[in-house]
């Protein structure tokens, strides 16, 4: 007999033991501790997502993997900026059935849009972190319940020098947030008159608000009709009384 005879010999033979029947329940049992930890793991990756928004100025959002020309969640806004921003695509948050709040620093403002009925708000936060002595808040958009509480759809910082510096801080385009439009908004540290960017080829003129806590800072955003999700968008320009512009800083849109 050769070696493939005994091969083929073994493989049909009848084995010296029999096998274990199945224990249902400890199966059953076992099932549901590794579905458990796997919601325990999401929900620590969720709360380390959160922890890097506050720490490296990321969207409280995460973009759908399926979806092309959005930033994976977990990319910074101060990313290598192109010359212009790509259209966006649907994002979502980590958890929708559990919304994201926030506490405002300074005046709430109303961009005077509605979504699904709802006010669409802008205002700022704090921002408390170690790893960023130069940044002490940051920018949100989103809306309030009939409780009161304030609900983030996209929130934003500074990653690198001051906060304060003169120039555009904290850029973000339009998007949707679970299935509700998002305007793109940002903040200006300077005398800025008036705030444009290009989208589609059109030069939009944004809405601005001055920032109840120093009036050096003017918050702005777009309105959606002119800056959509969908919308192609180059950098961010600011003017003074006189028409002469002003200093950039990070004048790019963040995508996602």
């Amino acid at each position: 007999m050769n070696n493939l005879d005994e091969l083929r010999d073994a493989m049909h033979s009848t084995p010296d033991f029999e096998p274990k029947s199945l224990d249902l329940a400890a199966v059953m049992s076992a099932g549901g501790r590794l579905r458990r930890r796997r919601r325990a793991t999401v929900g620590a990756a969720s709360g380390v997502a959160v922890l890097v928004l506050l720490v490296g100025g990321f969207q409280l959002v995460r973009p759908e993997s399926s979806q092309p020309g959005v930033a994976a969640a977990g990319q910074p806004s101060s990313a290598a900026p192109a010359k212009t921003a790509e259209p966006s695509a649907t994002a979502v948050q980590e958890d929708p059935d559990e919304p994201i709040t926030g506490d405002a620093f300074g005046d709430v403002v109303e961009t005077g849009m509605k979504v699904d009925g709802l006010d669409r708000l802008l205002w700022m936060q704090r921002v408390d972190e170690p790893v960023l002595p130069d940044t002490t808040m940051g920018i949100a958009t989103g809306w309030r319940t009939t409780a009161g509480q304030l609900v983030v759809d996209v929130v934003n910082n500074e990653v690198e020098g001051s906060d304060r510096a003169p120039g555009f801080h904290a850029l973000e385009m339009a998007m949707v947030v679970n299935d509700k439009p998002s305007p793109a908004f940002g903040y200006y540290v300077g005398a800025a008159a008036k705030i444009t960017v290009t989208a589609d080829g059109r030069t939009v003129r944004a809405e601005q608000a001055t920032w109840s806590e120093d009036r050096s800072i003017v918050l702005f955003w777009f309105p959606l009709n002119k800056v959509k999700p969908t919308s192609k968008v180059g950098k961010a320009t600011a003017y003074d009384d006189n028409g002469r512009k002003l200093p950039t800083g990070n004048a790019t849109f963040g995508v996602g």
